[in-house]
């Protein structure tokens, strides 16, 4: 089979692609520890788009924020009545 520059050469055509502002805003992680941690196998591998872009892909991004835990707060004065 052959393939052209219209013709997708992988499944993931379809999958949505988020930058860095979009990362950012959905995982409060900075730009440089995001970094480290996928250096570490830690966070999604980004992709380049071109020398000066790079993206990620939604799903694995979302998929990383759903699997972090969560912390829940007792807003309830303890019993000694301090916060």
């Amino acid at each position: 089979m052959r393939t052209s520059l219209f013709q997708p050469h992988c499944d993931d055509v379809d999958e949505p692609f988020i930058r860095e502002r979009q990362r950012l805003f959905l995982t409060s992680v900075s730009r440089s520890h995001a970094f480290q941690l996928e250096r570490l196998g830690q966070f999604p591998q980004h992709i380049d788009l071109d020398p000066n872009t790079v993206a990620w892909k939604l799903k694995e991004v979302l998929e990383w924020v759903r699997s972090r835990p969560v912390v829940q707060f007792d807003l309830k004065e303890s019993q000694d009545g301090q916060a």
